[in-house]
């Protein structure tokens, strides 16, 4: 029963709720727009792409025949859902990169990352890059600060 009840094949079913989900509220929006200039075509590739990886991974975790350990860390599962849904919130009121800092510090220390330079060398540089990349190269805005338009 372990095989099937454990931290990896439960993780992935939530990926893959969450994806479908995700998916399907795209669907039926911007009808008159054709496939290709719709806002919603890059998400829906990407989304495709998770749904796909997330079947494969979930199939080989299913017909593997290793046993492996049940769930052991419940306590900080439910704690990174529950961060994960106060930074769901917060991104659309405070922007990408201030709600993204200390979410990425809260999910290091969740996944036992302890070391200060790297928590604070991640929390800066991933969402810094990320909104150099998506709001200043590929022109793909994300939500900015009510601060500052710049990030």
């Amino acid at each position: 029963m372990s095989r099937i009840l454990n931290e990896r094949v439960l993780t992935q079913l939530v990926l893959l709720a969450v994806a479908i989900a995700l998916y399907l509220t795209t669907l039926g929006s911007h009808q008159g727009v054709a496939a290709a200039q719709s806002p919603v075509f890059f998400p829906r590739i990407i989304l495709g792409l998770w749904i796909g990886l997330t079947l494969i991974a979930l199939t080989q975790d299913l017909m593997s025949r290793k046993e492996v350990a049940g769930i052991e860390r419940l306590a900080a599962a439910v704690l990174f859902i529950v961060a994960a849904l106060i930074y769901l919130n917060l991104v659309t009121r405070l922007g990408f990169a201030i709600s993204s800092a200390p979410f990425t510090v809260v999910a290091l220390l969740l996944f036992g990352i302890r070391n200060p330079l790297v928590l604070v060398a991640y929390a800066i540089a991933v969402p810094g890059v990320i909104v150099i990349l998506f709001n200043h190269m590929l022109g793909m805005p994300l939500p900015t600060s009510p601060f500052t338009h710049l990030f």
